[in-house]
């Protein structure tokens, strides 16, 4: 995920389970709205933005974000990868 998408705690929205800004996986330092956007008066989000598939850039850039928490260790690129992938594919099967 691009760190230049501003995502959404939620609050008490009733979108937020179907909405990309607040189901996305947080990688490291992250933008959020100050108050969640959703307009109660009108029943809607100006904001709202639909869940994206996974891409590959995605599992990626999450395995580069786990091989440096973990201190840059040789040899685990594949471990890496494999783990990301499980995340993903984890938070698919939880936001359907």
């Amino acid at each position: 995920m691009s760190r230049d998408v501003i995502l959404c705690s939620g609050g008490d929205c009733p979108l937020k389970q179907n909405c990309y800004r607040f189901t996305a996986v947080r990688l490291g330092r992250q933008d959020f709205f100050g108050v969640p956007p959703y307009n109660f008066g009108s029943k809607s989000c100006e904001y709202f933005w639909p869940p994206r598939p996974i891409e590959e850039a995605d599992i990626q850039t999450r395995a580069y974000y786990i091989w440096q928490t973990e201190g840059c260790p040789e040899g685990k690129t594949v471990d890496n990868w494999l783990q990301a992938r499980r995340e993903w594919e984890e938070i698919r099967r939880r936001w359907g």
